[in-house]
């Protein structure tokens, strides 16, 4: 029964994008040294046990899928942060329906910004299919509370049907802060 799941999880992710990262290069992502990255391969290699598609022992080092790398996040609170470690607890997008320019969106940024100043906000600004600009952002406020904020401030110039926008928790720190980094025309941490 083991193998015939494993079978499909590996043929479900034969066509995901193939980006593996090796051990002795998560420490930069997680902020973990090398020997707690190993205690935690321990029990990650037997929750991923032939799942070859997303961890797969290639000689000495191990071939790490990008989409499990959050496994590997810190559990504690660090002394120190990088930016994929850090503590973002919030993912939010808006695509207004008509093109704004870049400086527009920093504003409305800079607003949301102003009602939660003890927050960090990542964001970045960048075209979507029809070469309109719209944004991401990733932050350590609450759901609730960045939602709110969030909505706002964006309805105060657009009313509902004239813009796309949501919010989310993040449950994979990693790839929403790769999200973030895709394709930006600007990107910053204010």
């Amino acid at each position: 029964m083991k193998e015939k799941f494993n079978e499909l999880i590996n043929n479900a992710n034969s066509k995901r994008y193939k980006t593996y990262y090796k051990l002795n290069q998560l420490p930069q992502i997680t902020g973990l040294s090398i020997r707690m990255l190993k205690y935690k391969m321990i029990k990650i290699k037997e929750k991923y046990a032939g799942v070859t598609s997303l961890l797969d022992k290639d000689g000495k080092q191990w071939k790490i899928h990008y989409s499990i790398v959050n496994e590997f996040m810190p559990i504690n609170k660090r002394k120190t942060y990088t930016e994929n470690n850090y503590d973002w607890q919030t993912f939010v997008s808006w695509n207004p329906f008509e093109n704004y320019d870049k400086e527009y969106h920093q504003e409305l940024i800079y607003q949301i910004k102003s009602e939660m100043p003890d927050n960090y906000i990542k964001y970045t600004i960048e075209l979507d299919g029809r070469g309109f600009n719209h944004v991401h952002f990733i932050t350590d406020s609450r759901l609730l509370e960045a939602k709110a904020i969030v909505e706002n401030v964006i309805y105060k110039y657009f009313s509902w049907n004239e813009i796309s926008f949501e919010a989310t928790s993040i449950t994979n720190k990693y790839n929403s802060v790769n999200y973030a980094n895709k394709a930006p025309i600007i990107t910053e941490i204010i």
